[in-house]
Parts: C-alpha cells; structure tokens; sequence
C-alpha cells in the first residue's frame, strides 16, 4: 500500500448511515455502500472531497439520516485503483481506503451553498427567479431560484446553464425560505444526495469560486443527451 500525500495533508471524510461520536471508530467488515463491489467490504472507504462523502452518506444502505464525518486513518491509505474518483456517472465517489479502522473526529453539519450559471457577478449581486431557466422550454421564466450545497452539482449547473459566457461558481446567502428541490428528490435519487434546493427569494452573493473542475467532456455530453431525451418525452421540470 502507498500513502497518498493529498490524503496525508487533507481533511478525510467518510459519508454512512450510523450515528457515530467523536472516537468511534469506523472498520472493515461492514455492510458495503451500494453499488460496491462485495456484500461486506475489506476496506474503509474515505475521501478528501466533501461532495464524495456526502454521496457515499446518501447512497449508504440503512434507513437512518446521511452523516458525513471527518476521519483520521489509525493506519496506511491507498487509492482505489476500481475508482478513478469520477466514475462514467459523473458523480463524486469515496475513491481512498484503507484496511485499518478510521476514527472519527467530527461531523460535519453545515457547508457552503453555491449557485452555478454563467452570469458575471460580483459580490452583493442578487439571483433572483425570473429568467429564462438553464433546462426545460427556453420561453419560459423560472418561478425559483436554485441552489446546492454540493460543489459538483453547482458544477453542473455551470456548465449546463443559457447563454455564451463561461460557467461560473458563486457562493450564496439565501434571503428567504429555501426547499428541496423537487426535481432531483426522489425523482433522481432517494434522498437528496445532491443537496439541492430552491426558493422563491433572491439569492445574494458572497463570493465565487474560481478552481473548480470541469466534468469531462464525454461525462458532460451524456448529461446533455439525457437532458435532451427528457425534453422529447414531454418530460417537464417541476416549477410550480
């Protein structure tokens, strides 16, 4: 096994249903995330990316709440070489591991919210409903502002947003009551793994994050093909 030096320098994290404290510990021989290769794994799974663990939180088999913990390894990690880190679906996975217990140090219960489009913004700039909406009829204005607590979904929506100019990543503050967005909740995927949400109320910006990554060009035109199929379906968004 090799150490990797993002890990050893990053914050870890490991996304499941149990209800851990700060000492638990997290070992091999449990129950495996869905779509993992073994009914019971040989590895912890972690990752030095919040989008990652919060999928892996989602996705994890139980009934209880996603949870998503900040982890120390008590031994060595190594990259899994089944998982690249953005598997052919696009999403962020858990791609570190380990066959030692992993201890837990925290929780992490709040994060950032971000808003991806390709409008030029500043901070103190407001996102507001009321324009015409990256999917869907082009003549048609949304009724919602959206917004994602996830870096990976406000990548999507940059790249998949109207217009000419580049996408863009700001980080927003949102100035009245925010929902699930409906779209993706249960329509998608059980849960809300993507930390979607809509409101009605302007959004104000606070910042933008400038070193974020593309998804890859085959991965971003099959969203584009799948987006498209839908709109021939008479598939619509939800937007009431």
């Amino acid at each position: 096994m090799t150490t990797s030096d993002a890990v050893r320098s990053a914050d870890l994290y490991h996304g499941t249903r149990a209800n851990l404290k700060p000492g638990d510990v997290i070992e091999p021989g449990l129950p495996a995330e869905v779509g993992a290769r073994d009914g019971a794994t040989a590895y912890v799974y972690l990752t030095p990316h919040l989008d990652a663990a919060i999928w892996g939180a989602e996705l994890a088999p139980g009934d209880g709440p996603g949870r998503v913990y900040v982890v120390e390894p008590t031994g060595r990690t190594e990259d899994d070489p089944e998982r690249p880190g953005q598997p052919p679906s696009g999403h962020p996975m858990m791609a570190c591991r380990t066959r030692e217990p992993v201890r837990v140090t925290g929780e992490v219960t709040e994060w950032r919210l971000y808003h991806g489009t390709r409008a030029d913004l500043k901070p103190g700039d407001f996102i507001q409903p009321g324009y015409t909406p990256n999917f869907g009829a082009p003549d048609r204005t949304t009724t919602y502002v959206y917004l994602t607590r996830t870096l990976d979904a406000a990548t999507w929506g940059a790249e998949l947003a109207a217009g000419d100019g580049p996408g863009r990543i700001y980080i927003v503050e949102p100035t009245g009551p925010i929902e699930e967005d409906p779209n993706l909740t249960d329509q998608r995927f059980r849960g809300n793994p993507t930390k979607s949400f809509r409101g009605r109320d302007p959004l104000r910006v606070l910042g933008e994050v400038t070193d974020w990554q593309g998804h890859a060009p085959e991965v971003l035109q099959a969203m584009k093909d799948g987006l498209a199929r839908l709109e021939q379906q008479g598939v619509k968004p939800i937007d009431e």
